[in-house]
């Protein structure tokens, strides 16, 4: 198991004696990063330096008994040397390490490149970021504590949180920041009301966004009836621990159009409206293959509907029956020998069938060539594909007018 190591600063100036500590414990020393090896215990310190009249601070550490590697970078005055810094930092450290950065002598952009290398460490080399840490200047009591900003490193991955559930439907890092939250604020037991609904909501969000990612329109529409009905409450507890997350529930509260509780008895116009609904907020987050695949289904169940099979709606045997009927419908129209089902005749009685089939003929031909995915000779364009999934809800709206029309007369 690899042991910490610490990346650090040397700064300029002269040298003062400060009772530098961690927690309760103490040191007194002229050199801050001998009171970070005694109080953190890394394997060694790896020292930063731009200055050469700070170069004498590695040769005195060593003098110390304190394993000191230097490591020159520039000022920092232009772009160039920036990213110069940056990349010296992170290949300072390797694949899986566990480092602590002490920014008490970075001045100027130092403190930022370092929780720059830091959040990028963490997240593409699985670095283990143990602390940021700094002293500040003494106290009135004479003492100098050590601050921790590795807290502060949570506020990134809130961010991409949020961005990830309102931009891309993907809740998962949410969820293990509001199941994280709860849990740390529970085992510190220092808060008098600590959060109890921020777990609930978060598997709720999940269950939501994989079920809208799957084209599992039951399952996202329940979920999104329990978001709806848990919002005021969470959004209270996130006031009060977590306001950076907020933005969370305004995307949420955008989901009461596609909250509904199941039917388990039979299926309603107002319960496909909702599927509609989701069609559209699937078309909107660039999920095209789970709209057209949901388009298709949904069409099935219009028809069902009309044809006072609701009840059964979840019945696969009916229907594949009931999609074969209407894929029936179109080789009738192309005057094509095609196999009747028993719903065929009931179909070609509507007086707006051929209407409904050739809404039918284009959402289940787009479905066919996502599902298998460009295997054919046609040579449609991504683009074209894009186009044509994102121009379906028009024809999913006249369906659902025709059925509503023809289930009256």
């Amino acid at each position: 198991m690899n042991q910490m190591r610490c990346i650090s600063f040397a700064g300029q100036g002269s040298l003062k004696k400060r009772r530098y500590c961690r927690d309760t414990t103490c040191i007194e020393t002229d050199i801050v990063q001998e009171a970070i090896y005694h109080l953190y215990h890394p394997e060694d310190i790896t020292l930063l330096l731009s200055d050469p009249a700070a170069a004498g601070l590695a040769s005195l550490l060593e003098s110390r008994n304190i394993p000191v590697k230097k490591t020159w970078i520039p000022y920092g005055t232009d772009e160039t040397q920036l990213f110069e810094i940056f990349s010296t930092m992170c290949n300072a450290v390797h694949e899986k390490e566990e480092v602590m950065f002490d920014i008490t002598s970075g001045c100027h952009s130092l403190p930022f490149m370092t929780f720059l290398a830091a959040s990028y460490l963490k997240s593409v080399h699985n670095v283990r970021i143990s602390g940021i840490i700094y002293a500040p200047e003494v106290q009135d009591d004479g003492f100098c504590r050590f601050v921790d900003l590795k807290p502060m490193m949570e506020i990134p991955d809130w961010i991409a949180g949020v961005r990830a559930v309102t931009s891309y439907v993907d809740a998962e890092p949410v969820y293990t920041l509001f199941n994280n939250l709860q849990g740390t604020i529970h085992r510190s037991g220092t808060e008098k009301n600590p959060p109890v609904r921020l777990t609930g909501f978060a598997t709720l969000l999940k269950q939501f966004s994989d079920s809208v990612r799957l084209a599992r329109p039951v399952e996202a529409l329940y979920a999104a009836s329990g978001i709806v009905r848990d919002i005021d409450e969470v959004n209270e507890e996130l006031e009060r621990f977590a306001p950076t997350l907020i933005p969370v529930l305004a995307a949420a509260r955008d989901l009461s159009g596609m909250a509904a509780e199941p039917e388990p008895d039979r299926c309603s116009f107002a319960y496909v409206e909702k599927q509609i609904v989701l069609i559209s907020f699937q078309i909107e987050k660039g999920l095209y293959l789970q709209a057209v695949t949901l388009a298709r289904e949904v069409l099935i169940t219009l028809l069902m509907i009309l044809m006072d099979l609701e009840t059964l709606w979840r019945d696969a045997d009916i229907r594949h029956q009931v999609s074969r009927t209407l894929t029936g419908g179109g080789l009738l129209m192309q005057q094509k020998l095609f196999e009747k089902t028993k719903y065929s005749d009931i179909l070609t009685k509507y007086p707006d069938w051929k209407e409904m089939v050739l809404i039918w003929v284009r959402i289940s031909d787009l479905r066919n060539n996502l599902a298998h995915c460009g295997m054919n000779l046609r040579n449609d364009s991504v683009r074209s594909i894009r186009k044509r999934a994102s121009d379906i809800l028009p024809d999913l709206e006249r369906f659902m007018v025709l059925c509503k029309a023809l289930k009256k007369i």
